[in-house]
């Protein structure tokens, strides 16, 4: 029995995932911190030794690798086989990705967006499964989308579609990552209403529930429980969040017409406290026959959502070579 190992590469951590080449089905993961701030080459060689590390844990040697499927986070052109660059990740820019790991590796490699790989991931094994039109939306740090348009990735041009994350929906906003004002990113992710409420504690109103030192790690998950215990303050961050998420996902809708939109990431663990108002936002802005027909769910495969996707992938390209 050979195997492959599917590697999601986020800012802070690397998830891998071992699985059986026959029946494709992941026998054990793995999670790597991350040494973002050293750059490419060390966090590759850092991925080598992880992978001959968990395979040495497995007692498999590295030649019983048949592939590696790779996602990460930023914006990888599928023209060149580059990254043009990653938000949580410096110094990656016109990074020659697929040249490195293929050279390291000495196996075939294919290389998605971390997006596109969580909704490829999510439409054959989560909640898209019996979907050919679906969004993936991931609600994070930041806010990324996997398009699924008649069964297969829709990547655009170069590969950059689905970057509903800077879409602009405030002309004028917060400032963003990207360098622009008012993208949804900026308005709604677990960044930005983190932001908010750490805005509200330096201008003393109190949230239940919360971090009472900002620096004592406050996060989105404060921001919530405090809206669910009636702050009004929290409860305006999280509607005004909501508000802009339904806006945005409104314009996919009414351009895509989906079956479904998916949410996950770390947000998404809010429940209806998320998804009640988003809906309702979300009905508001689209256009009837659009509307009603899109049903707004959460994700089933959590973290894993990327390496799985990855994986079937990695299936596909290695079935068809």
């Amino acid at each position: 029995m050979d195997y492959r190992i599917g590697v999601d590469l986020g800012g802070t951590k690397m998830l891998l995932a071992l699985a059986t080449a026959d029946e494709g089905e992941v026998i054990r993961t793995k999670k790597v911190f991350t040494k973002a701030a050293e750059g490419p080459q060390v966090i590759l060689q850092h991925l080598i030794e992880s992978i001959e590390e968990f395979l040495s844990k497995e007692g498999l040697s590295f030649n019983r690798l048949e592939g590696v499927g790779f996602c990460m986070a930023g914006f990888y052109d599928i023209r060149s086989s580059r990254i043009v660059s990653s938000p949580n990740l410096p110094g990656w820019e016109m990074f020659p990705l697929e040249k490195e790991l293929k050279e390291r590796l000495r196996l075939p490699v294919i290389i998605e967006n971390d997006a596109n790989a969580a909704a490829y991931g999510e439409y054959i094994f989560g909640a898209g499964r019996g979907k050919k039109n679906l969004v993936n939306i991931t609600l994070g740090t930041g806010i990324g989308a996997g398009i699924i348009a008649e069964g297969k990735i829709y990547r655009g041009s170069g590969g950059f579609a689905g970057e509903i994350g800077h879409l602009n929906v405030l002309p004028n906003g917060p400032l963003c990552g990207c360098g622009r004002c008012g993208c949804l990113e900026s308005l709604s992710s677990g960044s930005a209403i983190e932001r908010e409420g750490r805005l509200l504690l330096a201008e003393s109103f109190p949230l239940p529930g919360a971090a009472r030192d900002v620096d004592a790690g406050l996060t989105a998950s404060h921001v919530f429980a405090a809206a669910r215990d009636g702050n009004k303050e929290a409860i305006k961050i999280v509607e005004r969040a909501a508000y802009y998420l339904g806006l945005a996902l409104s314009f996919l809708v009414n351009i895509l017409n989906p079956e479904l939109i998916i949410i996950g990431g770390g947000l998404a663990n809010n429940g209806d406290a998320l998804f009640d108002p988003v809906r309702r936002y979300l009905n508001e802005a689209a256009i009837g026959p659009s509307g009603e027909m899109v049903a707004l769910v959460p994700a089933e495969l959590g973290e894993e959502a990327g390496v799985r996707g990855i994986l079937s992938l990695l299936d596909e390209f290695l079935k068809g070579r």
